[in-house]
């Protein structure tokens, strides 16, 4: 798990895959205009979603993970904490969806860590990591977010 500002993503581009792509894509387009919706970068390789939601309480979220790609979550506008663990701390609740790339994991009372993530922050999870995106911080908030997702 990585988590820096948007502006701090270049240093990191060289551990994506398509990561000069990525950082491409993001200085040729103004991510903060977009609708909702999907957008390509790199074909399947890379695309964007462009995201928006309430965050919720904690016990609300679910803990997730993927295998076939990389989540960069970058906060657009708003902020909102991140639960994070190693996948192999928590208890599979719902196996490998393989058409949807995701796994899900119980809701327990074990120890993680939380990431606050304000406006032009993001957090880029790798396999190992599990991740409980979109927890308000002491009251639901309106979130708009950019998830670019990365072919492993």
């Amino acid at each position: 798990m990585i988590t820096a500002s948007l502006d701090k993503l270049t240093y990191y581009q060289r551990v994506i895959p398509s990561g000069t792509e990525i950082v491409n894509y993001l200085n040729r387009n103004d991510i903060f205009s977009l609708k909702t919706g999907k957008y390509p970068i790199s074909g399947e390789s890379a695309f964007l979603l462009i995201q928006e939601y309430q965050t919720k309480s904690e016990p609300e979220k679910e803990w997730e993970s993927h295998k076939k790609y990389i989540d960069i979550q970058i906060v657009l506008n708003g902020q909102e904490y991140m639960g994070y663990s190693p996948v192999l701390s928590l208890k599979v609740r719902e196996s490998y969806n393989i058409e949807k790339d995701i796994i899900f994991y119980e809701n327990d009372d074990k120890e993680y860590s939380r990431i606050l993530i304000q406006e032009k922050y993001f957090c880029i999870f790798f396999p190992e990591d599990a991740h409980k995106p979109g927890c308000h911080i002491k009251e639901e908030r309106h979130i708009k977010k950019a998830v670019i997702k990365v072919l492993l």
